[in-house]
């Protein structure tokens, strides 16, 4: 099963965005169940029409593919910095990969299985070990990590966090993470990923902006690397984020700029500093 190939993966459609937006409130980190099938199944749910969005057919251009080009030296030093060096080494890793709730996975065969927050846990265990205990100990889900980002300050790091107070000042590296949307009907309990390039605003859109993220989910983003018909898992993809007058994310869009609706959340946005 190839991850990835050179070429874009195909579009979702609008149709299984209209009926999935509710699945991607979470889609990855409800806690494992007892059965071995894979957290955040799609859950119906009507979304909110894209206030402020260009008219159909204007849609904004994707921003560029930053796992291409990502660098540890665009990172904050040095957990952000070595949690992109290690997604570069993913990048070039990963054979086959897979989305479910238990995390399985095989270095030498180039295989990773696992869901979002299983895949933030093994991710910053190994580059920020002192921010994942502030997560909590034991298998930690999506809650877990908004909460930890959350308690952070702004002002400086504690307990291995340092909370980012607007999505324009997020750098590659740095985690994202919110709970589930209050139209979801799914169990899951949030969402968690990181940020791979520098958020870019949508042109003619006040507050929208574009971000290149990493995740492990079973619905791609917009301009994914994951094919829309494969196992999920591991990959990049393109999400859109909505911020309030005060600068609060309070809205995102699934498929990037190419979302048919956005889904009310509070997103944060926080630094591993250890």
């Amino acid at each position: 099963m190839r991850r990835r190939t050179d070429r874009p993966a195909p579009r979702v459609s609008l149709a299984l965005a209209a009926s999935a937006l509710a699945a991607a409130a979470g889609l990855a980190c409800a806690a494992p169940p007892a059965a071995p099938a894979p957290s955040g199944t799609p859950a119906s749910a009507s979304t909110r029409p894209l206030t402020g969005a260009p008219a159909p057919g204007e849609v904004p251009p994707p921003v560029p593919r930053a796992e291409l080009t990502m660098s540890a030296a665009d990172a904050p030093p040095p957990a952000g910095a070595r949690l992109i060096e290690l997604l570069r080494e993913l990048d070039q890793g990963v054979r086959e990969t897979r989305y479910q709730a238990r995390t399985v996975v095989r270095p030498r065969d180039g295989y990773y299985a696992w869901d979002c927050s299983g895949m933030a846990a093994w991710l910053m265990k190994r580059t920020a070990p002192r921010a994942l205990r502030a997560v909590g100990g034991g298998r930690p889900v999506a809650s877990d990590f908004y909460r930890a980002i959350d308690a952070a300050p702004v002002e400086r790091a504690r307990r291995g966090w340092q909370r980012v107070p607007h999505v324009s000042q997020a750098r590659p590296g740095d985690a994202f993470a919110w709970l589930r949307s209050p139209l979801s009907t799914s169990a899951v309990t949030g969402h968690v990923g990181f940020v791979v390039g520098p958020p870019r605003e949508v042109p003619d859109w006040p507050g929208a902006w574009a971000v290149r993220i990493v995740d492990a989910t079973g619905l791609p983003h917009q301009d994914d690397t994951r094919p829309a018909d494969g196992a999920g898992g591991f990959g990049f993809g393109t999400m859109l984020f909505v911020t309030d007058d005060t600068g609060e994310v309070t809205a995102y869009g699934w498929f990037g700029t190419a979302s048919s609706g956005l889904m009310p959340a509070r997103v944060i946005f926080g630094r591993p500093t250890g």
